[in-house]
């Protein structure tokens, strides 16, 4: 009985002591990947919108379907917005495919980029999906050999297109 009791206070004291050094390691990394996180937000905000200025976005946070998160783009001359970036996510084959992408007031999509996937086949972060300039799905090129990645893909264009004509003043696409 006392054998097992001294193991018992032995493991339970063990897992303390890990469970102590672990609360202690996130304390000093968890900012630092906090940081890293957004400036790729913060890197990937220009590429999905050529005129981005770190000065003219509000971040909003939507409760819809695969909308992580969005910030619109405002005119600080006008007030107006001028476009709105999603966060977006749909899930693919192997995995939830998040990309970013940015849709303008005319309704055309400005720029996208992939920010995390972990499909299996095909390379969807340096794939072009012909939508650049593009206000419907017609011309999407999807990737060969990756159908259901190609899917998810399609399906963040498509709720990105259809969220933005209404939050840019629009109505919806449905």
């Amino acid at each position: 009985m006392k054998k097992h009791l001294i193991t018992s206070l032995t493991l339970a004291l063990f897992a303390l002591i890990c469970g102590g050094l672990l609360a202690l390691i996130n304390m000093f990394t968890s900012p630092v990947i906090k940081a890293h996180e957004n400036e790729k937000i913060e890197n990937s905000l220009s590429v999905v919108y050529t005129p981005y200025n770190s000065n003219d976005y509000t971040k909003e946070d939507f409760n819809r379907e695969g909308v992580v998160l969005g910030y619109f783009i405002i005119n600080k001359t006008t007030n107006d917005k001028e476009a709105v970036i999603y966060i977006i996510e749909s899930q693919g084959y192997a995995s939830k495919i998040r990309m970013m992408i940015g849709v303008n007031k005319e309704n055309r999509i400005t720029g996208y980029t992939v920010i995390s996937e972990a499909e299996t086949k095909g390379d969807i972060t340096s794939h072009d999906f012909n939508m650049i300039n593009k206000n419907n799905l017609d011309d999407f090129d999807s990737l060969a050999g990756s159908t259901y990645s190609s899917k998810a893909v399609k399906k963040n264009f498509s709720l990105a297109l259809s969220y933005a004509k209404v939050d840019l003043g629009g109505t919806s696409n449905d």
